[in-house]
């Protein structure tokens, strides 16, 4: 693929047209929202319903290239699987040395069951709440009080547990070679060209693949849900079968039971001599590293932020922020030994596996900056860091990378062979970005923490199976229904290429359905548009209101199905507009007509609205939050007053304040950082830092429309460069937030250095 944008074959504007009829016709029929649960959540009474045997649904893949209805019963199912495991790890008394102690509290009850196995002696130190130095006697011993400290003693354990479930990933994913005798390993002299291909056949139907156990599967599922993530990996490390193969909806359909949601893929034997891995991962003592202790109150254990573990040979403190070093050295010394490409460097602008463009060669090839940046500063390669890594963070890293670019003659060093040597490009500054993010909060083998990754979309997993579409009556109709919601969805995306658009819970469900995704967002919106699962918790409220707006008023129809307090500030200025006032729309927004007619909740945890798996935190100013607090405020006294008109029951925020416990109001306990809901991330970075100053953020001079959230200009909330950028706002993509500086700028420079 050329660095130019994509252009959209005949063969692709062929299918977008065959898709606009055929969902024509669908949104047709299934343009009102149906009623998504034939009972409340929380009722006690028995489904209406069975869950719907193998053979009543059909696997075949959509010609539209969109998910199908069968494959997001099969996503619903998969979920239930996964909660229950979640519950039966959480609850499973003294699992890794954690126990409750002398706490009062009780082990979870409801919802999926599980059994308390055997006490894992020896796995890790034996510990419990109170020896760890929790508080376990407060003053107000009330039951939520109680709760939430079980939540979180739950939550550490599964933070363990989903830590070796990474571990065992990585030696099956190691497994699945994905090579033919065609490939080999990727080196940067394959990118001497245009065209890199991804192309070939994936694992279907062959004997070669073979499903993993439920933790493993849990893995990958997350890691497929970061799309540019995976595409990127899966060609730096030669695996493009494994890229092709869809994941095995119908199969996994079949070998989860519909009653007790266990998983029994009948490959256990296989697997455990593949990998010298027991099945069963709380069997499998090997895959608990040495370092790992309890995720508990001192927070050293390899599991927690706070690991420190002494190396018994060199006497070297080892914390997570060495082992991220250790990463970018070990990857320095692959570029320089094995010509393999550093993370970052592979995809360009649109999500394309990208080589050099017309008048360009390696030694001049924009993404490659980076590259060339290690192969002539030795103070950047592994052996010249790994002597001073007691001093050494990515922060320095990312300090030595401005500072080198802000130098002219090491700049026309690192350029020697550019027609402009002292110019660096756009391109470049973004290349720059985008390797550094790979080793913010990741020090494994792939793109993008893993740990995290399940963590994040662990909470999705559990308000899907508490809202239990997959018992609903109307279950065959729900996800018709969210399927066009979904590709209005992306429409939204294409139509907006400058926006971040947000997804309810109903399109989350089809859009972490993967299946031709790449085929289907390139025809789309001429880019492969990533999820990503990191936004600031200011930018994710503006960017729902933004998408509720915009979908309100292109299709008239209510896009936060639900009335909770939240949904209705967000929907508020779309009822007080005087466009809305004068049209049809001001009918299918109407409190009546959403309350009564439609039936949409006011309770938060019921609601089909911002699909939020929690916020990112980010510093701001008491002023910023206060004002957004005060525009909120505002909001919801417009709305007490229209449903006080109408003589409606009033959405109540008490208990359930959704801006400040995380959009929704679902309080999480969970012992490592917990992100946002998957959005549309128009640009190609990732894991931007909502930092300005801390590490993370910008380096200066890398810069660009292209890059973090967006641009640096994005809007309240957006990562900031101030603290980082030089050049002049006002460059073509260059930040607009940014100021001062002569260093750059010019002719579409980005932020000077």
């Amino acid at each position: 693929m050329s660095g130019t944008k994509a252009q959209r074959t005949n063969e692709e504007k062929g299918i977008n047209a065959a898709r606009e009829l055929s969902m024509k016709k669908f949104e047709d029929r299934y343009a009102e929202p149906p009623a998504y649960s034939s009972r409340p959540p929380s009722s006690n009474e028995a489904p209406s319903r069975t869950v719907p045997n193998a053979e009543e649904l059909n696997f075949q893949p959509s010609p539209l290239e969109i998910p199908t209805p069968a494959e997001c019963i099969a996503h619903l199912k998969l979920l239930h699987a996964f909660a229950k495991l979640r519950h039966e790890v959480g609850n499973h008394e003294g699992l890794f040395g954690i126990s409750m102690g002398d706490t009062g509290a009780k082990r979870q009850t409801g919802g999926h069951s599980g059994s308390n196995g055997p006490n894992q002696s020896g796995v890790a130190h034996e510990q419990d709440a109170a020896a760890a130095g929790i508080d376990t006697h407060t003053s107000d011993t009330d039951a939520s009080s109680i709760a939430g400290l079980a939540e979180r003693i739950r939550g550490k354990r599964w933070a363990v547990f989903v830590t070796k479930a990474v571990a065992r990933f990585e030696k099956w994913w190691e497994l699945m070679q994905g090579r033919c005798n065609w490939y080999r390993p990727i080196r940067t002299d394959d990118f001497e060209g245009e065209d890199v291909t991804h192309a070939g056949d994936g694992y279907d139907n062959s004997e070669a693949f073979f499903l993993p156990p439920l933790d493993v599967l849990m893995v990958w599922h997350a890691y497929m849900l970061n799309p540019r993530i995976y595409l990127e990996d899966s060609v730096r490390y030669t695996k493009p079968t494994l890229w092709r193969t869809a994941f095995p909806w119908a199969r996994i359909y079949q070998i989860i039971d519909k009653e007790t949601f266990e998983y029994s893929p009948g490959t256990e034997s296989v697997f455990e001599q593949a990998t010298r891995l027991r099945w069963n991962s709380l069997q499998d003592e090997q895959s608990v590293p040495e370092t790992l202790e309890i995720y508990l109150a001192n927070d050293t254990g390899f599991a927690g932020s706070e690991f420190d573990h002494r190396c018994s040979t060199c006497s070297l403190v080892i914390t997570h922020e060495k082992l991220r070093v250790g990463k970018f050295c070990d990857d320095t010394d692959s570029l320089i030994q094995n010509k393999r490409p550093l993370s970052g460097t592979i995809l360009n602008a649109w999500g394309e596996p990208s080589g050099t463009t017309t008048g360009k060669k390696l030694g001049t090839h924009d993404a490659f900056f980076p590259h060339r940046v290690i192969e002539t500063k030795t103070e950047f390669r592994g052996p010249w860091i790994r002597p001073r890594m007691s001093k050494m963070t990515m922060e320095l890293l990312k300090l030595n990378f401005q500072n080198l670019m802000r130098t002219q003659s090491d700049v026309l060093l690192v350029n020697a062979q550019q027609k402009k040597p002292y110019f660096i490009a756009k391109a470049s500054r973004i290349a720059v970005r985008k390797v550094l993010s790979h080793y913010w909060d990741n020090s494994s083998v792939f793109g993008i923490d893993l740990v995290g990754a399940v963590l994040r979309q662990g909470v999705f997993v559990q308000k899907m199976t508490k809202l239990d579409w997959l018992h609903s009556p109307t279950l065959m109709s729900t996800t018709q229904r969210l399927i066009v919601k979904y590709h209005r969805f992306v429409r939204l995306a294409a139509e907006n290429p400058q926006k971040i658009v947000v997804p309810t819970l109903d399109v989350d469900l089809a859009w972490l359905t993967p299946k031709s995704y790449y085929a289907y967002t390139m025809a789309e919106t001429k880019k492969f548009l990533n999820h990503d699962d990191k936004i600031p918790e200011s930018n994710l409220h503006n960017s729902f209101q933004f998408t509720s707006l915009a979908y309100e008023k292109k299709y008239a129809q209510p896009y936060s199905e639900c009335c909770c307090w939240y949904c209705e500030c967000t929907r508020e200025p779309l009822r007080s507009s005087f466009l809305s006032k004068l049209s049809s729309r001001r009918t299918s927004l109407s409190i009546p007509t959403l309350t009564n007619e439609k039936g949409f909740t006011t309770n938060p945890h019921e609601g089909v609205h911002l699909s939020s798996h929690n916020a990112l935190p980010m510093p701001r100013s008491a002023e910023q939050k206060r004002k957004e607090l005060e525009d909120l405020d505002l909001q919801y006294a417009k709305v007490l007053k229209r449903y006080q008109k109408q003589k409606a029951a009033e959405p109540k925020r008490d208990g359930n304040d959704a801006y400040v416990y995380g959009a929704y109001g679902y309080p999480m306990y969970y012992p490592m950082p917990i992100y946002v809901p998957y959005y549309a991330d128009p640009s190609a970075g990732e894991h931007a830092s909502a930092d300005v100053a801390g590490t993370g953020g910008c380096a200066a001079g890398t810069c660009g429309a292209g890059t973090s959230i967006g641009a640096c200009a994005g809007g309240l909330g957006t990562p900031g460069c101030a603290a980082s950028c030089g050049g002049h706002g006002g460059a073509d993509g260059g930040c607009g937030s940014c100021g001062g500086g002569d260093g750059g700028g010019g002719g579409g420079g980005g932020c000077g250095g």
